[in-house]
């Protein structure tokens, strides 16, 4: 069902685009009109070019039949005065000259004259190219030559040498009107057909839509999700009643935030969320996701988070950390116990309503300041805004409040034992991993750790001096976009696999793995140490980028 939900979504974007597409150009049809889209603004009709005239050919009719016998017909017309019979043969037509009997050939000045007959704009001939074909005429792949108009339409006038024949008139509106065509027909090849790979791909995804969303709906019809009288999740229980809950994604069982322990003896079972989010150890100590499960008596129900409170923090420090990462120190309202690797959500102002983001603490639990790294996150284009919550935070002036509520999460070190710790991060994830390492530094017998942390580049670095100098802990910076002359002589490429090349001498069985950083490299970090074997229990991890 989750992977159901996943496709449904993505089907639907699919689906939504080409829609747009649709309608987008069909109202460009209705606009412009068959004649504005045809090219033939400038063309003389055909039925005033096909006036016959007299021609006295040189060559006889019965000469042509004598030569021809398996001809259907034999048609004398006039190509600018001269003579010219049009032979049709069981599989193709031929052309012959009526004066001399032998094969129809145009030159560049019949072309020209054939051109400007058929022309009626006000523009002059610019150019004459011979060509073989057009990507502009569907179908003709035959010798010929493009007679370009210099006019305000820039028409092209496209001639076959063998027939003598004007073939196509093209100009600038016909070819925005091939693109409207192409999108609308989702045929890029030009072919103006239904009947194409992709749009029998559009055609089973709409009816995979179609059967999934019905699937879907079905499903929450019988949840009772349409029925203002239905029996609430513990997500809204506890939001409707206050409690202090994390949820990045508003109950779609996707960011595995909303944890609470259930207690009972007829505890539900897991759903397919809960199996992708949360670790079996959790699962069999009766953590589940609040959003996942509707209102029980049943069973008990506590917040894994018991210490979280609301609390406003004031700005007492800020400092550039790198060119992108600033350091933000805050005092709070109160003492605020808190455990390394866990994270607050602040409450950011924006326009008429409030915006959530989660920043994790950056030092070991301290009652007196929190600190926190914020990646400014810059306008991705021109057009597009910069991060919102990242700005507000970077611009904040010393002395000024923000409000938040925590901490949260359980992104926290194992208990103890003789493992070596091995933390693997990125950019803003040092965060956490910099309070885990901390916390662990300043046990009176820490375990060894080791931590790999990836950076584009020197500059990037963030409390470089800091890892360098501790004794129980082997610190590894990888940089992924130096070059020789920057004079690094460290590890470089991905952080993730210089972690996996460390790890490739080590026992498996005897390390914890803490990993946060952006989500591609998150991801990759997890599949390699899920592929070499290291156990899921002992890989704990920081998804800031839901």
């Amino acid at each position: 069902m989750r992977f159901m939900q996943w496709l449904h979504r993505w089907v639907s974007l699919i689906l939504v685009v080409q829609v747009v597409l649709w309608l987008i150009s069909g109202f460009f049809f209705a606009l412009t009109g068959h004649q504005g889209m045809s090219g033939h603004q400038y063309m003389v009709p055909k039925k005033t070019l096909t006036e016959l005239r007299k021609v006295a050919p040189k060559f006889g009719f019965e000469e042509i039949k004598q030569r021809f016998p398996n001809a259907h017909a034999v048609e004398l017309v006039s190509v600018a005065g001269v003579g010219q019979y049009q032979v049709t043969l069981p599989d193709d037509v031929i052309y012959i000259d009526a004066n001399t009997g032998s094969h129809w050939n145009t030159d560049e000045t019949l072309a020209t004259q054939l051109a400007l007959r058929s022309y009626s704009g006000p523009g002059r001939v610019e150019s004459v190219e011979r060509v073989t074909g057009s990507e502009e005429v569907i179908g003709w792949n035959a010798p010929g030559f493009r007679v370009d108009m210099a006019d305000d339409l820039n028409t092209r006038i496209y001639v076959d040498i063998a027939s003598a024949q004007v073939v196509e008139h093209r100009n600038t509106p016909w070819t925005i009107a091939d693109w409207a065509f192409r999108l609308h027909f989702m045929d890029y090849s030009g072919g103006r057909s239904f009947n194409h790979l992709l749009i029998w791909s559009a055609g089973l995804l709409a009816l995979w839509f179609s059967l999934s969303g019905l699937i879907l709906l079905g499903r929450n019809l019988i949840n009772g999700d349409f029925n203002p009288r239905r029996k609430k999740t513990w997500l809204e229980q506890f939001q409707q009643q206050g409690h202090p809950v994390a949820s990045s994604c508003g109950g779609g069982g996707t960011c595995g935030l909303c944890k609470v322990t259930l207690k009972g003896d007829n505890l539900p079972k897991p759903t397919d969320s809960e199996n992708a989010l949360l670790n079996r150890d959790e699962l069999n100590a009766g953590v589940r996701l609040s959003c996942q499960h509707k209102v029980s008596t049943a069973y008990n129900v506590e917040l894994v988070d018991k210490a979280v409170s609301d609390t406003r923090l004031t700005l007492v420090s800020k400092r550039q950390l790198t060119p992108s990462i600033v350091e933000l120190t805050f005092t709070s309202s109160g003492n605020l116990t808190y455990q390394a690797g866990q994270f607050m959500q602040f409450r950011i102002p924006h326009i008429d309503e409030v915006l959530i983001r989660h920043y994790s603490m950056a030092t070991c639990p301290d009652l007196n300041k929190l600190v926190f790294n914020v990646r400014q996150m810059p306008s991705p284009q021109e057009g597009v805004p910069p991060g919102v919550g990242s700005n507000y935070l970077c611009h904040l002036e010393v002395g000024a409040n923000v409000d938040a509520t925590g901490p949260f999460g359980d992104f926290q070190l194992t208990e103890q034992n003789n493992n070596t710790q091995v933390f693997i991060g990125g950019g803003a994830g040092i965060a956490p991993l910099r309070s885990l390492i901390q916390a662990e530094q300043a046990k009176q017998q820490p375990r060894h750790c080791v931590f790999f942390y990836g950076a584009r580049n020197e500059d990037e670095l963030c409390y470089r001096d800091e890892f360098e100098a501790y004794d129980g802990a082997a610190y590894t910076p990888v940089l992924s976009e130096t070059t020789k002359a920057d004079g690094w002589s460290g590890n470089t490429g991905f952080v993730h696999e210089a972690a996996l090349a460390w790890l490739a001498n080590e026992d498996l069985n005897a390390v914890d793995v803490y990993v946060c950083g952006p989500p591609p490299m998150l991801k990759a970090t997890l599949k390699a140490l899920t592929d070499i074997g290291i156990n899921r229990s002992r890989i704990r991890f920081d998804d800031f980028g839901i």
